[in-house]
């Protein structure tokens, strides 16, 4: 997998859920957690190390796209 690939579609992820992630040093894993934005609910798609992959408002796709990148999914709340 490209580590240097992001789809950014320009949110930011907060530095306390950034340094979390960090920490857990699980690089085959993608992170999925749900946020609301700009008045929808919306899911962030994150790398082991914080680096954002993409952001959809659709939590099927989210696991989707992680897989579609050899990553295995996982829900953070």
């Amino acid at each position: 997998m490209d580590k240097q690939k992001n789809f950014d579609f320009g949110y930011e992820i907060p530095a306390e859920f950034e340094a979390e992630l960090s920490s857990w040093n699980d690089w085959d894993v993608a992170f999925i957690k749900s946020d609301y934005q700009n008045g929808k609910d919306m899911w962030l798609i994150y790398a082991a190390d914080g680096t954002k992959l993409a952001t959809t408002d659709n939590r099927d796709y989210a696991f989707i796209v992680a897989k579609q990148n050899n990553l295995t999914p996982r829900s953070v709340h």
